[in-house]
């Protein structure tokens, strides 16, 4: 039986400006320039503006602030290998290389191309570069992979022409690439140096000893191979030179790097801490005159319209405005927020002193900006600063905190910091134990429980006491 039935239902839905500032908001600056190309690509009634100044006013914002937003909270809730010495620092702070990844394995297949093998070995050598994982190891077993070749290829390949190939392979840059655990790796390596007293010692330790290698029982080892410590400390060195991760490698000068500029600029002037947000790869944008009149001519013309263009140009006017509006609106927020962020960390952004960084969530900015979390978590999301001394990440300005014995809020990552000095000031000889640390950080005014030690240890990648140990 049909019946009428009344249903109240309460929802909320977003209007197109809502969703495509949303998108904006979690862009960096490399990316929003590209997707304003697309945009300029994909809209023809949307141009640059050469004769508007790209900069706005900052200091007119604030001022603007309510016209600009109305209603701000728009958006909807968003409910063991052993360490190896390296010495390179960064001493740019200007930009941050990154090597694009998706030419290791192109580097890889290159380097095959040029070997001179059969057709079957080139199709097993694809398998096996197909296979290394993101370090450079041969992620799967020999016997798993004639399986593949046989179920997935119709091929039928043995162990010892895996094998024949893998050592291919193996011979390719960068050096230690291929390998199938930690020790083939850094045999592989060390195979390609030139062979003297320390190299041969360095070989045996690996083939024989390498479990006692990364344990850093060097005592043990001295011992077997029946040497002082003093002459094992050489041979030691030159495995810790090796790389455990040759994939990671910068092996190839054909390697595109893409800088990551920063989305804002901070400076101290005057005793003051001043900023920008980093429109330098922004355009500004407007809507083309003739598609707009062209709009206008068809809208008042009396004879009848020509309904696919008059849809066409309106759609594409609409949503060239729209895109408009988004970027400025993507402007002010990241400048009402970075204010915000200033103000509350102004002691810190003076010199750089991470013991002078307040403890700060996304909740204590949202409420002075009167703005949404997940408003905050979008804009501060794959965003880098650039300040006076040096470039980091936004979201490396907040923290959680714990109390210090003065009833006295610290952020957690000035505590990281300082067990951080702590270890790079022990005695190598004589490592500190957690639970000497949580000692010394008690000295200091934290008082904190050995796990917690151990739990910022490891996110900081620091090795426990045993295998920080070097012989003197």
């Amino acid at each position: 039986m049909i019946s009428n039935k009344l249903l109240l239902k309460l929802q909320q839905k977003l209007s197109p400006q809502q969703i495509q500032l949303m998108k904006l908001l979690q862009l960096p600056a490399l990316a929003l320039e590209q997707r304003i190309k697309e945009e300029l690509e994909n809209n023809p009634t949307l141009e640059e503006d050469e004769e508007e100044n790209l900069e706005i006013p900052q200091e007119n914002i604030e001022e603007e602030n309510d016209d600009v937003f109305g209603d701000r909270d728009i958006f909807p809730n968003d409910d063991e290998i052993i360490s190896f010495k390296n010495n390179d620092k960064q001493d740019n702070y200007s930009e941050i290389p990154i090597v694009s990844q998706a030419s290791f394995y192109d580097e890889l297949i290159n380097q095959l191309q040029l070997q001179n093998i059969t057709e079957k070995e080139t199709l097993i050598g694809l398998e096996l570069i197909g296979n290394l994982d993101e370090s450079g190891y041969l992620s799967r077993s020999i016997s798993s992979l004639v399986d593949d070749f046989l179920f997935r290829q119709n091929i039928e390949v043995n162990e010892e022409e895996i094998l024949s190939t893998l050592k291919i392979i193996q011979n390719f840059d960068p050096s230690g690439i291929g390998a199938r655990d930690l020790a083939e790796c850094l045999m592989i390596q060390l195979n390609r140096k030139k062979e003297d007293e320390n190299i041969s010692l360095a070989k045996k330790i690996i083939k024989k000893y390498f479990d006692y290698f990364l344990k850093k029982q060097y005592s043990i080892i001295a011992q077997k191979l029946n040497i002082e410590e003093s002459k094992l400390q050489f041979a030691i060195e030159e495995i810790l030179k090796l790389n455990p991760k040759p994939a990671n490698s910068n092996f190839s000068n054909d390697n595109q790097t893409i800088s990551v500029h920063p989305d804002f600029i901070i400076w101290y002037q005057n005793n003051r801490v001043e900023f920008q947000v980093n429109k330098v790869y922004q355009r500004q944008l407007k809507t083309n005159n003739y598609y707009s009149e062209l709009l206008e001519s068809i809208s008042n013309s009396k004879e009848s319209k020509d309904k696919e263009t008059y849809n066409f140009l309106k759609e594409k006017i609409e949503s060239a405005n729209i895109f408009i509006d988004s970027l400025n609106k993507r402007h002010d927020t990241l400048y009402i927020i970075m204010k915000a962020i200033i103000d509350f960390q102004n002691k810190y952004f003076v010199d750089g002193d991470i013991q002078k960084l307040k403890p700060m969530r996304l909740v204590d900015i949202s409420e002075i900006v009167d703005m949404d979390v997940s408003t905050i978590s979008r804009v501060i999301s794959n965003k880098f600063v650039q300040t006076h001394f040096g470039i980091f990440r936004l979201k490396d300005f907040f923290s959680n905190f714990m109390i210090n014995d003065d009833g006295k809020a610290i952020s957690t990552d000035a505590i990281k910091n300082t067990l951080v000095q702590i270890i790079d000031n022990e005695d190598k000889a004589n490592p500190l134990t957690d639970d000497s640390i949580v000692d010394q950080l008690k000295a200091k005014g934290y008082s904190i429980a050995r796990r917690t030690v151990a739990k910022y240890r490891e996110s900081l990648d620091i090795p426990v006491a045993r295998l920080r140990k070097e012989i003197n």
